[in-house]
């Protein structure tokens, strides 16, 4: 599987390049109109059940409202208007703006559109049905403005979003959320809060950072045709996770596999008051099909630690008689950690003095893949950026193995010496510059958790609001440590156990329907999300 093969995500303008470079090409830019409106005609009549929670039937004929503004978001709305009617729909068409111009793609829609019979009102009877939040809609469909909006929006604009937003009905957003910044994922003053968003020709990161994920709902990615990022020599920002490729690249098991070719994951982790978390991490890596585990925590916490997950092994650690790792640790643990291919520090391992000795031992000793998470991510800051990275140049200059670092947006700011609004800001950019600074491969958690690598980047789509909750990110270093076992290459490792690690958690978010699973919960629905993914997902 190579690049090519992968979904794309594309920045506005880039974009524009693709979709001009098509129509150059030989594509009538009409067939791509109707292509366009046909897909989220397509999505509409398939999803409206679980949209609305009402069945179509003789009595209940499906009524969407059509918010469409003058540009070719618009005209794709004049489309699925007319498509919707002939499957016995009752689209009501509102224009809100000036009539778009007759001899362009959007007037030629809804010029189709009126020929047909179909009804059009203003953007003032617009807002009267929207500020009425009867049963006169069943459906609002977005198609004010696309990926093309760069402005705040203002107005009659600005008062049709909010209108839109404060209906109580489901809407979905024809390619972009209208209002929300295609590139950076921050509403333009307003911005359309979409239940699901219909995204044409490839995706765009403003879904996938800042409030995008807040204002897209559940993404869906539409092929309408256009030619590949390559042919057009556009350089696509990067590409998403999602169960295509995760199906291709999860790891399978041959009927002669025994569990000494499937990697031995050392967690290294615990302390007074802290063991769940290399507990939590030991589990996901078992759960994940991890062929051997051992957790090396404080002498003192081993035996209970021990008994707590009987399927893992144990080592103890020299111990600082509080319950916390000594200085001698890494000397203690270097020999036995010889054998393991792949070690996921820093679960509740503290920041003492110990713990930087025994991280910084880690970092210019461990011969294995590295994933560093929790605590270990803090004992790098510590030491600041410039130490860091000659850490780290030294550990590559010593042919050891690759480092994965993961962490969450607080411990990413403390990485690189800034604020974690900063990081919030522009997640793309501090994930690119920890992986270009310290040549490590980098995973930015949170909503639309990135996951960037010598130049690639690659955005997760699965995973759910439920996953804010304690223990969550050591699951993930245990998930992410054997596929790294298991997965020579360390992006693809790391982007596959982010998939399959909010997979885990949306099955759990649609047993219960919402919040309130726990990560010992998450790690046991792994082979669950790995079963769905490796026979095909529904």
């Amino acid at each position: 599987m190579s690049l090519s093969d992968y979904k794309p995500v594309v920045s506005r303008v880039d974009m524009r390049r693709l979709d001009a470079f098509t129509i150059a090409a030989g594509t009538d830019s009409l067939a791509l109109m109707e292509l366009a409106g046909g897909r989220i005609a397509a999505y509409l009549l398939a999803h409206a059940d679980e949209l609305t929670g009402s069945v179509e039937d003789d009595d209940h004929v499906f009524t969407v409202l059509v918010a469409t503004g003058p540009g070719n978001n618009g005209g794709d709305g004049f489309v699925v208007s007319r498509l919707l009617a002939e499957q016995g729909w009752h689209p009501v068409v509102a224009i809100c703006g000036p009539p778009p111009e007759p001899a362009t793609d959007a007037g030629v829609n809804l010029r189709r559109w009126e020929e047909c019979g179909g009804e059009v009102i203003g953007a003032a009877d617009c807002l009267d049905l929207l500020r009425k939040r009867d049963d006169s809609a069943d459906i609002i469909l977005d198609c004010l403005f696309g990926t093309g909006l760069h402005r705040p929006l203002e107005g009659l604009q600005a008062e049709l979003v909010t209108q839109i937003n404060d209906s109580g009905l489901p809407v979905v957003a024809c390619d972009m959320p209208s209002g929300l910044c295609a590139d950076t994922g921050r509403p333009l003053g307003v911005a359309v809060v979409a239940d699901a968003t219909v995204t044409l020709g490839a995706a765009k990161p403003g879904l996938f950072v800042g409030l995008g994920p807040d204002h897209a709902g559940r993404v869906t990615i539409a092929d309408i045709g256009l030619k590949s990022p390559e042919e057009a020599l556009v350089e696509p920002i990067g590409h998403v996770i999602d169960d295509e490729y995760s199906e291709l690249l999860v790891p399978h098991r041959r009927g002669t596999t025994h569990k000494g070719q499937l990697g031995h994951v050392l967690v290294v982790g615990g302390g007074a008051g802290t063991t769940g978390a290399a507990l939590l991490a030991a589990m996901g890596a078992l759960r994940a099909g991890a062929g051997l585990a051992t957790m090396a925590v404080p002498a003192s916490l081993a035996p209970t630690t021990d008994a707590a997950l009987p399927e893992a092994m144990t080592i103890g650690l020299a111990d600082d008689g509080s319950g916390n790792v000594g200085a001698d640790a890494w000397r203690a643990l270097s020999a036995s950690a010889e054998r393991c291919g792949v070690a996921a520090v820093g679960p509740g391992l503290g920041t003492g003095p110990g713990a930087e000795t025994l991280v910084h031992g880690m970092i210019s000793g461990f011969a294995g893949t590295l994933v560093i998470d929790a605590d270990a991510l803090n004992c790098i800051a510590a030491i600041g950026t410039d130490s860091a990275r000659d850490l780290f140049r030294d550990r590559r200059r010593a042919g050891l193995g690759p480092a994965i670092l993961t962490p969450h947006p607080g411990e990413m700011a403390r990485l690189l010496g800034t604020a974690n609004t900063e990081v919030q800001a522009n997640r793309i950019a501090a994930c690119r510059r920890l992986a270009a600074d310290l040549e490590v491969t980098a995973v930015l958690k949170g909503a639309g958790t990135l996951v960037c690598h010598n130049g690639r980047l690659a955005f997760n789509t699965s995973g759910n609001p439920g996953m804010a909750t304690p223990g969550m990110g050591d699951v993930l270093s245990g998930i992410t440590a054997t596929f790294a076992a298991q997965i020579p290459d360390p992006f693809t490792a790391a982007s596959v156990a982010v998939y399959v690690h909010g997979l885990a958690a949306d099955i759990l978010a649609d047993a219960i329907g919402g919040s309130g699973f726990l990560a010992s919960e998450v790690a046991t629905a792994v082979p669950r999300a790995l079963s769905l993914l490796r026979n095909g997902m529904p």
